[in-house]
């Protein structure tokens, strides 16, 4: 999965995660996996989550008023 399946318009931000070394995205993927399993990560990362999905909705919202505006 991508960001972008998971965030639209992520797509500068894939662009900057890939400029970064192979050696620095595994030091992040595995601090984020251990800060995952900490307790007091569970709601940033919910909160995380619930914006991601506000953001998209607007966009799904956004494109449905153009359309009917139409």
């Amino acid at each position: 999965m991508r960001i972008s399946d998971l965030i639209p318009d992520a797509g500068q931000l894939q662009a900057e995660i890939a400029a970064i070394p192979q050696r620095q995205r595994v030091a992040l993927a595995l601090q984020l996996v251990r800060d995952i399993d900490d307790p007091a990560c569970a709601l940033p990362l919910m909160r995380l989550s619930n914006l991601a999905e506000d953001h998209h909705l607007s966009i799904r919202k956004a494109q449905f008023v153009r359309e009917r505006v139409r």
